[in-house]
């Protein structure tokens, strides 16, 4: 069964579940997704919201910054910061992908302890562009990143390559 509904995603799953979409940032990315009031969304409105829009106006991926989101609970509204900022621009890179080759991406794909829920990602060229831009930055470098300080050095290598597929697919 699991391997039939995985024939469905073929863009993210060259990827996801290894190296990447495997981190707490990434369960927290996909609690951002699922939280969304609509279904149907914007590649600008997730940058903005997240913070991603400030850091890489800033050109400081490299070394993290705040980035999150607020989480609305019972309890009132708390903030949910996402760490590694690169690692997480990587995961919503496949998720931009997956969106844009297969018209939607179901986040109980993404994380199977979710309910199902199709999110369209509305993704400009440019904004696709931009996030090839930046990870073909992180391809030629990826020792220069914060999460190389947790990550041992093969498996950033890894991560670059696999980085690098993704922005030459997010045509």
């Amino acid at each position: 069964m699991l391997k039939r509904k995985w024939e469905k995603n073929i863009y993210i799953n060259k990827w996801w579940r290894d190296l990447i979409g495997g981190s707490d940032d990434s369960l927290a990315l996909i609690d951002y997704l699922e939280q969304l009031d609509s279904t149907d969304v914007t590649l600008n409105q997730i940058l903005e919201e997240l913070g991603f829009d400030e850091l890489l106006s800033e050109g400081d991926l490299e070394n993290g910054g705040s980035i999150g989101f607020d989480v609305k609970s019972a309890n009132g509204t708390f903030r949910a910061e996402i760490d590694i900022a690169c690692s997480a621009l990587i995961d919503l890179s496949a998720i931009v992908l997956e969106s844009h080759k297969s018209g939607y991406v179901d986040l109980h794909d993404l994380d199977e302890a979710r309910q199902p829920c199709k999110l369209y990602i509305d993704a400009s060229i440019e904004k696709r562009n931009l996030l090839r831009d930046e990870l073909y930055k992180f391809s030629r470098n990826p020792l220069a990143y914060e999460l190389a300080e947790l990550v041992p050095v093969e498996d950033m290598r890894e991560i670059a390559e696999k980085a690098k597929m993704i922005a030459d697919e997010l045509v």
